[in-house]
C-alpha cells in the first residue's frame, strides 16, 4: 500500500522518524551545497540505507519538491491586523522573517539559481511561491469581508510584487526591506490589491 506524498510502494509502512530524517537531511545539504546532493550523501546524512531514500523518493525531483513543501510553511501565516494594510504590513515581516534567516537565504538562492536552468530548484521556488500566493490570497479575502477591497482575486498579482522585492533582494544580497522601507512596500501592495 503505498503512502500519498512520497514514492513508498508495496510492503510496511514507511517509518515517519526515517522520512523526517531524510528529509532534514536532504534540507541541511540543500542550504549547504545547493541542487548537486546525492542520494548517498542524503542517505548518509540521514543514517538510513541509500535504498530508503530512493524508496520514498524515486527522483531527485520528488525528494526536492518533498523538502520544499516543508520549508517555511509552517511559519507563512499573518496575523489578523483588522486592517489590509495592516495585514500586508504583517506579510512583509512574515516573508522578511522567513527568509530572513541565513538558512533558508542559502536554500532560496540555490533555488533561484538552479530554477534559471529548470533544474530541481524550480520545485523548490514553485513551493515557495505557492506558499506566498496562499499567504496573500488569506489577506485578500478577509479585506474582502471587511470592505476594503472588491476584488480578492488579485492575489496573484499582489503576491508578485512581494515576491520580486524579496527575489531581487535574494538575487543581489541586500537586506530584505524593514522599518519606513517595508512600511512602503506594503503601501505599494495595498494600492495594488485595490481598485
Amino acid at each position: 500500500m503505498g503512502t500519498a506524498g512520497n514514492g513508498a510502494r508495496g510492503g510496511r509502512r514507511p517509518d515517519p522518524a526515517v522520512d523526517e530524517a531524510i528529509r532534514a537531511a536532504a534540507l541541511e545539504l540543500l542550504v549547504e551545497r545547493g541542487f548537486g546532493l546525492t542520494f548517498d550523501e542524503v542517505a548518509a546524512r540521514a543514517g538510513v540505507g541509500r535504498t530508503s531514500v530512493f524508496r520514498r523518493y524515486p527522483t531527485k525531483r520528488d525528494l526536492v519538491a518533498a523538502v520544499a513543501g516543508q520549508v517555511g510553511a509552517d511559519r507563512m501565516e499573518v496575523p489578523d491586523t483588522g486592517s489590509l494594510e495592516g495585514d500586508l504590513t504583517a506579510a512583509v515581516g512574515v516573508v522578511q522573517g522567513v527568509f530572513g534567516g541565513t538558512p533558508l537565504q542559502a536554500l532560496a538562492r540555490h533555488a533561484l539559481s538552479d530554477a534559471l536552468r529548470d533544474g530541481e530548484g524550480s520545485a523548490v521556488l514553485r513551493s515557495l511561491l505557492e506558499q506566498r500566493t496562499t499567504l496573500v490570497r488569506e489577506v485578500l479575502a478577509r479585506a474582502a469581508a471587511r470592505g476594503e477591497v472588491s476584488d480578492p482575486d488579485r492575489a496573484p498579482l499582489v503576491a508578485d510584487l512581494l515576491s520580486g522585492a524579496v527575489l531581487v533582494r535574494l538575487a543581489t544580497g541586500t537586506p530584505f526591506p524593514e522599518g519606513g522601507e517595508a512600511d512602503r512596500l506594503a503601501r505599494a501592495l495595498v494600492a495594488a490589491a485595490r481598485d
